[in-house]
């Protein structure tokens, strides 16, 4: 038992049943989880649950954070004199990003918080609630300051930072760890909660020391401490007030421009079936070399995002697997999903192995498909209205029926195998490896733990992507007839894993990280697989399996 632990979690558990609106929950959640005390900001919080007053505390704790990232004020400026310090205290380089200033992105020297507004105030409540926060000597500290900021050396809370790295840190997107008990030692981590794209920086280890060695004044790490625990707060509090006002959310991620893309990719494709029908003639040595200068050439234009994975021009991608079977299945099961349903996927262009060695080994096999406009799911999770869900759950139940009208396995004699009526690969399942066909429930059950429970039996066969995690989701910003601006499906990808499974493989399979997501995304999956049937007995079979150690 951990007492600290319970109280913590029974705090976080009353925001989540207090039927407050999106995203007012895990904006609060954010003021226990980030506190310097959580038990300290645990029990404040449950005492104003328990008065009624969820509410008020949300109206509180925005304004808090809107006194120091929208209404503060700016401290006072450096003399010329300190200002050439700071800079060379600062080694003339980014301290977020260790970059030197450009033309286009020059280094500033800025404020790291500016000076809070409203945090002396009246206003009841306020003072207490800075101080389950912070903890009282930490918000004493705050309050002098923003009494009398000129008794605060300038270069306590000034930097020198590149302009874009100083916007990323003003929103929340980027924080800086002191690493303890070091007191110019800091670790950047990068907040994602919104679909922002990672800034690019030279090192994740800023050392906010004195670099010229003049004696200038360090940073104060308590502006930076305080910033780090605002972070995850600043952003919920951006993004209620994008969803009030059905404002898109700016972001340099790729996934909004893809609007730009449609047209082009449309013409893409009217020319791509017969190109791509003439060039699968020519050999396939030739093809899998032509490919490998492609990855390589992808890989400088682009960058290597993932290992398996490569984006190249004109809107490919292009696939790489070891095992030559995965790029085969996937193929087909692209072919028959587009042959017959509306699920939008990429469209497979052409599939080829390597030629094999001495032995029977090949030396792989590339997938060359088109890419699909959208950002992952997993990235957008917390920027989606309660409509966007419903939107989204409305979507995906209706291709998880579409799935289940595709033809059975063409493997007549062992219905469950992969789209080729082959061997099943599943990360699920030994880690991949090839199992099966099989010719009924029972001999595939048979390979998974807890095989003779009664959830083990009795299920239809149906076509399943057999992934159905948030990264292979894919989601892009749409414009409704009513001029109001949301969040749609506009992609499924990754079917390397397809198959024709138990009809509640498909749903478990959703759930198996379901301890990565937050609820909101559980429960979003919970309702699309509701309406296909009850298989709460199937994911509790699982869930024992998955904590026994299956496919870990």
């Amino acid at each position: 038992m951990d007492p600290i632990g319970d109280e913590v979690q029974n705090a976080l558990s009353l925001i989540d049943g207090a039927g407050l609106p999106y995203p007012s929950g895990p904006f609060l959640e954010s003021f226990i989880t980030e506190a310097l005390n959580p038990v300290l900001a645990a029990r404040y919080m449950k005492g104003r649950l328990a008065a009624g007053e969820g509410s008020s505390l949300v109206s509180d704790w925005s304004y808090i954070i809107d006194s120091i990232t929208q209404k503060g004020s700016v401290p006072p400026p450096p003399n010329p004199a300190e200002r050439i310090a700071i800079i060379k205290r600062d080694g003339n380089r980014c301290c977020i990003t260790g970059k030197p200033g450009s033309f286009l992105d020059p280094l500033i020297v800025t404020p790291i918080l500016p000076v809070p507004s409203g945090w002396i105030t009246d206003r009841d409540g306020i003072k207490d609630m800075l101080g389950a926060f912070f903890g009282p000597p930490y918000r004493d500290w705050w309050l002098s300051y923003v009494k009398d900021p000129n008794y605060t050396l300038p270069s306590s809370n000034l930097w020198l930072v590149r302009r874009s790295a100083a916007v990323t840190f003003a929103h929340g997107l980027v924080k800086l760890d002191r690493r303890q008990p070091s007191m110019i030692e800091y670790e950047l981590r990068h907040v994602l909660i919104k679909p922002d794209d990672p800034i690019e920086v030279n090192g994740m280890y800023p050392l906010l020391g004195d670099h010229s060695r003049q004696g200038t004044g360090k940073v104060d790490a308590r502006f930076i401490g305080s910033h780090a625990r605002l972070c995850t707060s600043i952003q919920f509090l951006d993004i209620s007030r994008a969803l009030s006002s059905n404002i898109p959310h700016t972001s340099t991620a790729a996934g909004y421009l893809s609007k730009t893309l449609l047209p082009c990719m449309a013409i893409f494709r009217f020319f791509s079936t017969a190109l791509f029908t003439a060039w699968r003639m020519v050999p396939n040595r030739t093809r899998f070399a032509a490919y490998g200068m492609l990855n390589k050439l992808g890989r400088l234009v682009y960058g290597q995002e993932h290992s398996t994975v490569q984006r190249l021009p004109f809107g490919l991608y292009l696939k790489f697997h070891a095992e030559s079977a995965e790029p085969y299945n996937e193929f087909n099961a692209l072919r028959v999903v587009r042959q017959y349903s509306t699920i939008p996927t990429p469209s497979p262009l052409d599939v080829v192995s390597g030629p094999r060695g001495g032995g029977s080994f090949s030396s792989g096999a590339y997938l060359l498909t088109t890419r699909v406009p959208g950002l992952p799911l997993s990235r957008c999770l917390y920027v989606l209205s309660d409509a966007d869900r419903d939107q989204i759950a409305a979507q995906l139940k209706d291709y998880v029926a579409q799935l289940r009208g595709i033809p059975s396995s063409p493997n007549l004699n062992a219905p469950i195998s992969n789209t080729l009526g082959e061997a099943c690969r599943d990360t699920r399942i030994r880690g991949a490896t090839p199992i099966g066909p099989f010719a009924d429930e029972t001999a595939f059950s048979q390979l998974l733990r807890y095989s003779d429970e009664p959830a083990r039996r009795g299920h239809k066969i149906f076509f399943s992507h057999a992934d159905l995690n948030p990264r292979n989701i894919l989601v892009d910003r749409v414009a409704w007839p009513d001029g109001s601006c949301g969040w749609a499906v506009s992609g499924i990808v990754d079917w390397e894993s397809a198959g024709h499974y138990p009809e509640y493989w498909e749903y478990t399979k959703a759930m198996f990280e379901g301890f990565r997501w937050p609820r909101r995304h559980n429960d979003l999956i919970q309702s699309v697989f509701s309406e296909f049937g009850d298989y709460s007995r199937e994911l509790d079979v699982e869930r024992r399996s998955w904590e026994a150690g299956d496919a870990v």
